[in-house]
Formats: C-alpha cells, structure tokens, sequence
C-alpha cells in the first residue's frame, strides 16, 4: 500500500482550493471547520447530483426528496429485490440511522413494486420500535427480511483489502440503496455512505480492516481508510440516503458524545459526492478525511464540490 499521511494528504487541498487546512487531533472527537464548500446549481430541468431537505418528518420529507431524482420508481421496478444498508446497531440517537427513515423508504420501494426487502445487517433489538412510525408502518418492518449467510467476496483490486466475507444477499439484490447516517468515527474521521459499507461485511473481516495484524485498534487511520475504500470496489449504490437530521459530532461510532442537528436528509446516486457534502455539513473538512481521497483515486465517485450539482429544497 503506498503510504499518504494526514499531514500530506492536508497540503494537496483538493477541498480548499489549494489552502492548508489545520487539524486537531482526532481520536475520540471531531474536528471542526466551518468554510463551506461550494457547489454549483443546477439548471432549469437539470438532474442534480445532490438533494438535501430540510425537516425531522421523513414521511412527509422523502418522496419529495427524491422527485428530482426521477423519483423511487427511477431507481426501483416492479418485480425487483431491494437490498438496504442500514447504520442500525447502536443505541443512542445521532450515532445510528432514524427508524423512520428506513420504513418511508421501505414503503416506497414496496409501492414501486418491489418484491423482497432485504436489510442486509439484522436491526438492533427494538430499533424500529424507537421510530415515532413504528406502529403506523408496523407492517412495513414485518415484511423486511434480512441476511443470512456470509459468502467470501473477491476485491481483486484492493490496495489493502483483497477479500472479504459479505452477506450472500448483497450480490442477490437488484437494487442496492445505502441508508447512513451521518457522524463522527473516531478511525476515520467521518462515518457515511462509504464507512457504511462495512455493514456488509463479517466481524471477522471489518476486525482485519482495522489494522494490518487483526487488531482491532483507531490507531492504524490509514489502513483502516483504504480497507473501507477497497472494500466499496464491491458494489456503488444505486441510491444514497442519508440521514442528517441528528448527527454525533464526537466519540463516534457508539457514543456517548455530542450531537447536532442539522434536520435534513440528503440523497443521490454517487456515494462519495454525498458523502463530501454530509461531513461538510456537520462541519468536518473533507480534506480530513483520507477515506475520500482514497474512494476517488479507486473511481468511486466525484470528490470535487465545485463539479456538483446541488439542490437544496
């Protein structure tokens, strides 16, 4: 693996056209930058490649965000299995993707004609229950299935990660739509869309994701930054969701720590677009975040906010 420390990565400034971006130490809490990035807008009748809105209500909120996407039927078919990734095994609001979120977007998948619901990591115990919709869309959460089996995955080019035991569901699903929720992790900076991806992966495989010889340490920041880069090599969503409405900003992924609160929800099809906008959003520099760099030197997605379109509803 070539070696790229923070410190190296800072001076390229690929988000601050060209500035040095100063970080405090990292471990165990959040780095805070508040420049924003800057985006472009998209024209008249132009498909953006980020929407956000704003608001805690994802019934009311999510079928509206996703209208300038083409809407859930551009991503869903009659007939096709949905897979869905979750951020669901913590306990403790801001560190783990709102109940809610998953159901309306569920029901939409299901109103589309979906045929299987698959969250490919089973849900905590009583994580739908601590939705304010539980019992509206009960009947939704019952028809989810979830993964069973692992199955080993060939990453033939990974830098770090050659192979990893996934869910056999995440290659069996027509649709793969990725559902985090945005927080502080104190390995890698910034949990999304990208870290998310470890979800998919055995206990077994994300321990040896942290460090060279399975120990399971936030020590080994690079490493641990490829093996989630390579490990996106996989498969990209077809859809990206992410729930920013609560938001741990410090001691991530299980807390206790602070949070905030943005109210939105964002969506787009380029998991490292989304993911760029996200951490910005709750103020963390995406120069900070080596998983990013990495993501984008294995094509995974666009890095640059100044090549984006976005569309703030």
């Amino acid at each position: 693996m070539k070696t790229l420390k923070r410190r190296d990565f800072l001076k390229t400034g690929l988000m601050a056209g060209g500035a040095v971006i100063l970080a405090n130490p990292l471990k165990g809490s959040g780095i805070f930058h508040k420049q924003q990035l800057t985006y472009k807008s998209p024209s008249p009748g132009e498909t953006p490649d980020i929407v956000t809105i704003s608001g805690d209500n994802p019934e009311e909120n999510i079928s509206r965000l996703l209208e300038p996407l083409g809407g859930i039927g551009s991503f869903v078919k009659s007939g096709q299995s949905v897979g869905l990734l979750v951020n669901s095994p913590w306990k403790i609001p801001g560190y783990y993707t709102q109940p809610d979120v998953v159901l309306i977007v569920a029901n939409l998948c299901l109103q589309a004609g979906a045929k299987d619901i698959v969250c490919f990591k089973p849900a905590q115990q009583n994580y739908w229950e601590r939705g304010k919709l539980f019992d509206k869309y009960k009947s939704v959460m019952e028809l989810i299935k979830y993964g069973t089996e692992r199955v080993n995955a060939e990453i033939p080019d990974g830098i770090s990660l050659k192979k990893a035991e996934i869910f056999k569901e995440f290659n069996e699903v027509d649709v793969f739509i990725s559902i985090p929720v945005a927080k502080h992790h104190a390995g890698c900076i910034f949990s999304g869309n990208l870290k998310g991806m470890m979800g998919v992966s055995s206990s077994f495989t994300n321990r040896n994701m942290h460090s060279p010889d399975g120990q399971y340490t936030y020590d080994e920041e690079e490493y641990l930054a490829q093996c989630i880069a390579d490990l996106n090599l996989l498969r990209k969503p077809d859809l990206c969701i992410v729930d920013a409405i609560e938001c741990a900003i410090s001691n991530g992924p299980a807390g206790p720590g602070e949070t905030v609160k943005p109210g939105k929800i964002i969506a787009g099809r380029d998991p490292l677009a989304v993911d760029v906008y996200s951490a910005n959003l709750i103020s963390f520099h995406p120069d900070d975040v080596l998983t990013f760099r990495f993501a984008f030197e294995h094509g995974l997605g666009e890095i640059d906010p100044g090549k984006l379109k976005l569309l703030e509803l």
